[in-house]
C-alpha cells in the first residue's frame, strides 16, 4: 500500500503530473516568445536564465508577489474562482493523455475519454468567459462575449475533426488512437491535421483568431481587470492550454509519445519523443500566428460557419472513405 501511494504521489504531483505539466507549459511559453521575437526581428526574453528561459517563471513569480486588488462591484465569487478553476481543469485534462507511454494515473483512460476531454476543454473555456463576465469593466465584458462566440463557433468543428483519427483507430480512447498509429495519421489524413490545427488556433485564441484579447481594440480582453494572483492564474491557464492543445494534436495525428526506443528505456524515450513532437506543433502554431494578421470578428464568424464547419464535415466523410476502403488495402489502422 505504501509503494502504491508513493507511485501515485510521484506520478500525479511530480512526473508526468502537476509539476511536469507546469514546467513544460512555461517552457513552451518561452519557445513561443522566442519564435515570435525572431520572426519580428526582436531579441525576446534574454535576461532571466540562459537565453531568458526562466522569464515565464519570473513573470509568474512577480505576479504572485503583487498585491491582489479587486475592483468594486465585481461578482466576487466568479471573479476569484474562474482563473483557478480554468487552470485546474486544463491540468486535469492532461492527465488523460499518455506522456511517458501511459496516462498519468493508471486506469484513468477508458473507451470514450476523447469525448470527455473535448467536453472538459469546453468547460474550461466557459470559466475563461466567466472571468470577464464577472468584471465591471466594459472591455472585459466585450472580451468575455468574444470568448463565448469563439468556442460556440469553433468547438463543433473541433469535435468533428477530432473524430477523424478515432475512425481510423476504431476507438474513442486517446491512448488507443495513439498506439494505433504505425503510420502517423498526419500522413493518412493530412487534410484533417491542417483543419484541426487551424481550429486549434481559434480555440487557443492565437492570431489570426485572438479577438477575445485584441490589445489594440479592447485593451486586454477578459483579463483587463485582473492583476496579481488572478492574472498569474490566467496566464498559467493559457500556457497550460497551449500545452494541452498541442499535446492533443500529437496524440491524435503524430503517434502520441511513441517512437524508436534505445537501451531498453521506453518511458524515457517516449517522454523525449512526446516533448519533441509537442515542440514541433507549438512552433508550427506560432509560425501560423505570426504570418497572418488578426481577423475582424465578423470574419472569424464567417470563416467558422461558412468554411471550417462544412470542411470539417467533408473531412470526416473523406476519412470514412480512407478508413473503410484504403486502410484494409494497405493493412494499416485499428
Amino acid at each position: 500500500m505504501v509503494s502504491i501511494d508513493l507511485v501515485f504521489f510521484i506520478r500525479s504531483l511530480l512526473f508526468p503530473g502537476f509539476l511536469f505539466i507546469l514546467l513544460m507549459s512555461l517552457f513552451y511559453d518561452w519557445v513561443t516568445r522566442k519564435v515570435e521575437a525572431r520572426m519580428q526581428n526582436r531579441v525576446g526574453p534574454n535576461t532571466a536564465g540562459p537565453a531568458g528561459i526562466f522569464q515565464p517563471l519570473a513573470d509568474i513569480v512577480k505576479l504572485l508577489a503583487k498585491e491582489r486588488l479587486v475592483p468594486h462591484d465585481v461578482r466576487s465569487l466568479a471573479f476569484t474562482l474562474a482563473p483557478v478553476l480554468s487552470l485546474a481543469i486544463f491540468i486535469f485534462t492532461l492527465f488523460f493523455l499518455p506522456i511517458d507511454g501511459s496516462t498519468t494515473l493508471s486506469g484513468i483512460s477508458f473507451e470514450g475519454d476523447l469525448i470527455v476531454i473535448l467536453s472538459i476543454i469546453t468547460l474550461a473555456n466557459l470559466f475563461l468567459f466567466l472571468a470577464g463576465w464577472a468584471s465591471t469593466n466594459a472591455y472585459s465584458k466585450i472580451g468575455a462575449s468574444r470568448v463565448l462566440v469563439m468556442f460556440l463557433g469553433y468547438d463543433i468543428p473541433l469535435v468533428i475533426i477530432a473524430l477523424t483519427p478515432a475512425f481510423l483507430a476504431n476507438s474513442l480512447s486517446v491512448s488507443t488512437i495513439a498506439t494505433s498509429q504505425s503510420i502517423p495519421f498526419l500522413f493518412l489524413i493530412p487534410w484533417s491535421f491542417v483543419l484541426f490545427l487551424v481550429t486549434l488556433q481559434a480555440e487557443l485564441e492565437k492570431d489570426p483568431f485572438d479577438i477575445p484579447d485584441a490589445e489594440t481594440e479592447i485593451v486586454g480582453g477578459y483579463e483587463t481587470e485582473y492583476g496579481g494572483t488572478g492574472l498569474a492564474f490566467l496566464k498559467l491557464a493559457k500556457d497550460v492550454q497551449l500545452f494541452l492543445g498541442s499535446a492533443l494534436v500529437v496524440e491524435l495525428f503524430l503517434g502520441g509519445p511513441y517512437g524508436p526506443v534505445y537501451f531498453d528505456m521506453p518511458a524515457l524515450w517516449f517522454t523525449i519523443w512526446f516533448i519533441l513532437k509537442v515542440l514541433f506543433v507549438v512552433i508550427l502554431g506560432e509560425f501560423i500566428a505570426n504570418i497572418f494578421a488578426r481577423l475582424r470578428i465578423d470574419q472569424v464568424l464567417s470563416i467558422s460557419w461558412k468554411q471550417v464547419m462544412p470542411l470539417s464535415v467533408v473531412s470526416l466523410m473523406a476519412t470514412l472513405i480512407v478508413a473503410f476502403w484504403v486502410l484494409p488495402i494497405i493493412g494499416v489502422g485499428g
